[in-house]
């Protein structure tokens, strides 16, 4: 036998085990290495033990312990599975890199375990019943702490749809609650571009006072001058509105108006405006009514062409 490998001696002898044999393999390499290679590398070194290794059976590999790490691993995983929160534990606590695939797991497990589906339900029915005009519903859902400025996949809230459809109550309601007046949907209106697109100058006064952006453009880069000129405009072509409907409106234009003007800081228009309000207290027929629309249109003009040249 003196001629014969050690990989031989140690498979053939039926005395020892496996594991004998593989301490045989190891040490007959490594005195064999270390008699006629002495410069060898350590990569070198480690390529020849692997080999020798992967010529030895399942049993032999296991006794080496190669494979029990992996194998903890899987059944350690399959355990948490079962039991989400000692998954978030192990996230916070086991050291290292977080791969992608553990932060995968860790946001299924939240989601399973947080009222999330509750929530989205609760915003859902927010945007609907805004958009519905039930104002008890919004009133109800808020109160339980619903966020009044989750969107939907447009990007719209609740403030939106009750701008659009012109609901001065649930503005101001949803206002109070901390919605956001200068919230932008995918399409990068604000409920101040909807209330402008239709002509509901009570909203654009309400979210003028809740801290709406007096210089936001809607889509046909309109700011809430541009609305009330447009507003005017429509009021001096109707005939059919009577002498208390119209200066009810005009009125309206001059409150969105002066709350701008407010803002803006120009004591000198408010002045004027101020002047304006009291000319149409004083109408008692259409004509007179119809004069000071036509020096509020006037008025509101010469205010877009100082904004304009304010902007250059």
């Amino acid at each position: 036998m003196e001629g014969s490998s050690p990989l031989v001696a140690a498979s053939s002898d039926g005395d020892r085990s496996s594991s004998e044999g593989e301490l045989t393999v190891a040490n007959g390499a490594a005195v064999r290495d270390g008699e006629k290679r002495e410069d060898e590398t350590p990569m070198e070194a480690a390529g020849a033990v692997g080999f020798s290794i992967s010529r030895l059976d399942t049993l032999s590999a296991l006794r080496l312990n190669r494979t029990r790490p992996a194998a903890d691993t899987e059944l350690r995983y399959l355990h948490l599975l079962w039991q989400p929160s000692e998954l978030l534990q192990a996230g916070r606590s086991s050291p290292g890199k977080i791969t992608s695939n553990r932060v995968r797991r860790l946001g299924r497990a939240r989601r399973n375990m947080g009222p999330i589906g509750k929530d989205l339900y609760a915003v859902k029915r927010l945007r609907e019943a805004a958009n519905s005009n039930d104002i008890d519903t919004v009133r109800r859902l808020l109160e339980e702490d619903t966020d009044p400025c989750a969107a939907d996949d447009k990007g719209r809230t609740a403030l939106h749809f009750s701008s659009c459809n012109g609901n001065e109550s649930i503005v101001q309601l949803l206002l109070s609650y901390g919605a956001d007046p200068n919230q932008r949907d995918s399409l990068g209106n604000t409920p101040l571009h909807l209330a402008a697109c239709t002509n509901h100058v009570p909203v654009i006064t309400t979210l003028l006072r809740g801290g709406a952006r007096v210089d936001a453009l809607d889509r046909a880069g309109r700011t809430p001058l541009h609305l009330a000129r447009s507003k005017l405009n429509i009021l001096q072509e109707g005939d059919s509105r009577s002498i208390e409907t119209l200066r009810g409106e005009v009125t309206q234009i001059i409150q969105m108006l002066r709350e701008y003007l407010n803002i803006m800081g120009q004591s000198e228009e408010r002045e004027k405006l101020e002047h304006i309000s009291n000319q149409l207290q004083n109408t008692r027929t259409r004509e007179q009514v119809d004069e000071v629309t036509d020096l509020l249109a006037s008025f509101t003009s010469l205010s877009i062409q100082m904004q304009n040249m304010g902007d250059r």
